[in-house]
């Protein structure tokens, strides 16, 4: 596995002769401690040509040939990933850096031959090249815009256009020292994990569903400290409860019908808008009262008063036959609907499917002689 490299080239052929000086002692001496000397790489290129993907024992592990010495022999018969738990996974066609251990070939990563985030595929680099080599079975190359970098970040980027992004936003503080007015920098903390770029920098707007954490900049900073969620659709599920818990809490619908509450399997129902029932509920006691003012007094005023009667009446008849005490926007469950308890399937005991057997199919048949003596 380990590989070494001359640094010189022995030009020494033959013994010197003559008288041995010092000086011409000291000369071949070093002459022979360069010739001598080399590089010793513990590591080395090794070329993918076959992935095994969830093989037992050796997921994640490739075969391959090295790209310095093709005929060197693969220790274990193929090189495992490194570490169990983090595997990058390579294309056909990719470097990885391997090392030895115990007998044992591992990779710990791909090397960066092309500066793509996509794929770093050069395939016969250790000889043998195959024209139109497949990177995979289904993996094609994609134009996927590496994301901007600055300092001190550290960035996670998939092949397919998504990142954890561990980055900072700068924020300038006025501070006061010895009666002046200092100004400096604060890192303000950011993680911003995000599938689907559509830039070379994280935009929550235009990119397809993004997840950011904003830290403050100290204890103090409590308006900086926040969550973000978006994307075409969020859905989240408890299996026992989801608990919201704050000062405030706002849930908006920008279309009608949007904001449902309850089990989804039950009937929805309108909730009711407080504001037209309150205002209802006055208009029914103001009528009651000019009602009652109708019937009592002259008969000039009942006549005068019976005139006022209906166009209060039509406003509450209107209420209801328009259901606007209703609000259609802010659905709940209907709270008498009993959802059917659905039997237990029993166990039937169904025999197993037996497998087919497996046949041996004889080759193409040239004539009847041939199917006669296969028969």
């Amino acid at each position: 596995m380990a590989w070494k490299k001359k640094t010189t080239i022995d030009s020494t052929t033959t013994l010197p002769t003559g008288y041995p000086a010092f000086p011409r002692i000291s000369s071949f001496v070093k002459q022979l401690i360069k010739a001598s000397q080399y590089e010793y790489h513990e590591s080395e290129a090794f070329e993918v040509t076959e992935v095994l993907f969830n093989e037992i024992g050796n997921r994640g592990a490739v075969r391959g040939t090295f790209i310095n010495n093709p005929n060197q022999e693969v220790l274990g018969g193929i090189v495992k990933p490194l570490m169990p738990n983090i595997i990058n996974v390579p294309v056909i066609g990719e470097h990885v850096v391997v090392i030895e251990y115990n007998g044992q070939h591992y990779y710990t990563g791909i090397i960066n031959r092309k500066g793509s985030v996509n794929e770093n595929s050069i395939p016969g680099a250790a000889g043998n090249y195959a024209e139109n080599t497949k990177y995979g079975e289904t993996f094609e190359r994609k134009d996927v815009k590496p994301l901007e970098i600055s300092e001190g970040c550290i960035l996670f980027e998939g092949r397919f256009g998504q990142s954890i992004h561990f980055g900072s936003e700068i924020v300038s503080k006025t501070e006061t020292v010895d009666d002046e007015e200092v100004k400096r920098n604060e890192h303000k903390p950011l993680i911003k994990i995000v599938a689907g770029h559509r830039s070379t920098a994280e935009n929550i707007n235009k990119d397809d569903s993004s997840i950011y954490l904003e830290g403050g900049v100290d204890d103090a900073d409590t308006a900086s400290k926040k969550i973000k969620i978006k994307s075409n659709d969020i859905f989240i599920t408890g299996k026992r409860k989801i608990e919201l818990t704050a000062d405030e809490i706002v849930i908006n619908g920008k279309s009608g019908n949007t904001i449902k509450m309850g089990d989804p399997r039950a009937p929805m129902v309108p909730t009711v808008r407080g504001d037209v029932l309150l205002q209802f509920q006055s208009d029914i006691l103001t009528f009651m009262g000019d009602l009652l003012g109708a019937l009592s007094g002259s008969p000039a005023n009942i006549a005068k008063a019976a005139l006022a009667l209906p166009p209060k009446l039509l406003r509450l008849v209107d209420v209801v036959t328009n259901l606007s005490f209703l609000n259609f926007k802010v659905m709940t469950a209907d709270p008498n609907f009993k959802l059917p308890e659905l039997p237990e399937v029993p166990d039937l005991n169904l025999p197993k499917i037996p497998e087919v057997p497996k046949v041996k199919i004889p080759p193409a048949l040239e004539d009847l002689e041939d199917l006669q003596n296969n028969i």
